[in-house]
């Protein structure tokens, strides 16, 4: 709850051998980038985290928290040629999953399994927006729900238990972009900010270029990999979800390998030396261990690592 320069007073939650993690009680000296939140529901909703710093100030930011790793950890300095891609601060989310609260549906409060009843939520795409308006008249009587918006006006949604022929109802969707149909659903994963997507996948093939043989470890529905493929003359993909891997099998052509295990146990049984390009993708929590401790013994020329969580 506080900005880099302030004054303020703080509860500290938990302390370690060399930082202490805490909470703004009171600010006596704000920085002059803190403005107000646009959301009525921020701080007690747990999505959000920096409305109470401008556009400006978040974008400073996380410029200086890449380099600042990048210097604690890989103990070099970023090229003054890294770029940061910023899009817009609002309307772009377009995941999203809602739970229920009684009649009413909202996220999980900050810190909390307790759920923030919200009846709008300003960063949510404008189809996610228009279904959580309606929501408590609409969904299902479920506990948890998740949607996803296609950015063309088709939302689709997912919760446990629901039927098959139901899902296949109304589950199914298509993602277009950079001349790809991408087939999805909103059970599976899928990036959420649809508006960076296109330089995100420009970059990737850029960086990329072409060769013999492409490795794509937690490659989801084959996301990189379809506009990958036609620049290699084999692609694997890697990949556990059994939901994403019926995606993937959608949207790559047949020469693609799409394999279903978990990264760590392919790599440990298979000789990933061969690659010209590896691409990785994995969750939050990063490479799990025993796939990175493989990957450094690798001399694959070039590691393309796509990450939820510059820590990592």
């Amino acid at each position: 709850g506080a900005l880099t320069g302030e004054t303020a007073r703080v509860r500290i939650l938990k302390e370690k051998k060399d930082f202490a993690e805490g909470a703004a009680v009171e600010i006596s000296a704000p920085n002059a980038e803190r403005v107000r939140p646009q959301c009525p529901f921020y701080g007690r909703c747990g999505g959000c985290s920096l409305q109470h710093a401008s556009l400006k100030f978040q974008e400073q930011s996380a410029r200086e928290v890449a380099r600042e790793l990048f210097r604690r950890f890989a103990k070099e300095e970023l090229l003054e040629s890294f770029k940061t891609h910023f899009g817009e601060p609002f309307g772009y989310r377009s995941r999203a999953r809602f739970v229920r609260s009684g009649n009413a549906w909202g996220f999980r409060s900050e810190g909390s399994h307790s759920v923030t009843p919200v009846d709008a939520c300003p960063v949510l795409s404008a189809g996610l927006a228009e279904v959580l308006a309606d929501g408590a008249e609409k969904f299902p009587h479920v506990q948890e729900l998740s949607a996803f918006d296609n950015g063309e006006g088709r939302v689709s949604f997912y919760y446990k238990g629901m039927s098959a022929s139901e899902f296949r109802e109304k589950a199914g969707n298509e993602v277009r972009l950079e001349g790809k149909t991408l087939s999805m659903d909103a059970s599976v994963f899928f990036q959420s900010n649809l508006g960076l997507l296109p330089e995100l996948v420009r970059t990737v093939r850029a960086a990329a270029g072409e060769g013999k043989l492409l490795i794509d470890l937690f490659s989801g529905v084959g996301f990189f990999a379809a506009f990958l493929e036609d620049h290699f003359e084999r692609v694997i993909t890697v990949e556990r979800d059994e939901g994403c891997l019926r995606h993937a099998r959608r949207n790559l052509s047949p020469k693609a390998e799409s394999v279903g295990a978990p990264a760590e146990i392919w790599l440990a049984e298979h000789d990933a030396r061969s690659a010209d390009v590896l691409i990785v993708d994995p969750p939050r929590t990063g490479i799990p261990p025993e796939a990175l401790a493989v990957l450094c013994k690798t001399d694959i020329p070039e590691i393309l690592y796509v990450s939820c969580d510059p820590v990592t």
